[in-house]
């Protein structure tokens, strides 16, 4: 194979460069399209539900990487409502944890599924996803994702969402959940979605 070479799924393919001999990247497709073609993409859903500080009973949007999985999680994307009107909830975090055990009392998140739809049915990943679950040790607190008003009326909140763009990883026994900051939002009171790359180790 030659220099300028690449392996792509057709065969080989001459790689473009540019005049600094810098590699030229097209942008036909947007960034998680090959991703998600090629069936790595998940989609976490978490509706309604009482979003808990970062305690050992996590109530939230909560993934865990089980041991045997044979892949890595990677967070991309995510996005979060206060749903119903709450004094003490002051903000929403990323909380990140392990353990080679599976979580117990836990509910299955709304929606966990490949973004390749090609069935009427979601089509489930190695991951688990949980709205509600027990876990041996609190998760750390690790990341803002955003603020929001104390009591802030449900017609004044507005959808926030932001990117990880991969920046944490979860190996087979790691879990990442969205939390409250403050206190915990109130009865059914958050909406989320975490988009996930699951990649084969």
């Amino acid at each position: 194979m030659a220099a300028n070479q690449v392996l792509a799924p057709g065969g080989l393919v001459t790689a473009a460069g540019g005049s600094l001999n810098e590699t030229l990247i097209s942008q036909l497709l947007p960034e998680y399209a090959e991703l998600a073609r090629r069936g790595f993409l998940f989609s976490s859903y978490s509706a309604a539900v009482a979003l808990s500080i970062a305690a050992t009973a996590t109530i939230g949007n909560m993934i865990w990487n089980p041991p045997g999985s044979g892949v890595r999680i990677y967070l991309l994307a995510w996005a979060s409502q206060i749903i119903v009107t709450d004094a003490d909830c002051t903000g929403v975090g990323l909380a990140v944890g392990y353990q080679t055990t599976t979580p117990t009392t836990a509910t299955v998140a709304t929606f966990y599924g490949r973004t390749l739809i090609n069935q009427a049915t979601a089509i489930a990943g190695k991951g688990k996803a949980y709205g509600i679950a027990t876990v041996l040790t609190a998760p750390l607190t690790c990341e803002v994702l955003h603020h929001n008003t104390a009591a802030i009326a449900v017609t004044g909140e507005d959808q926030m969402s932001g990117e990880f763009k991969g920046a944490w990883v979860l190996e087979e026994g790691a879990f990442a959940t969205m939390v409250a900051l403050g206190a915990a939002a109130g009865a059914a009171g958050h909406t989320s979605s975490m988009l996930v790359a699951e990649i084969p180790v």
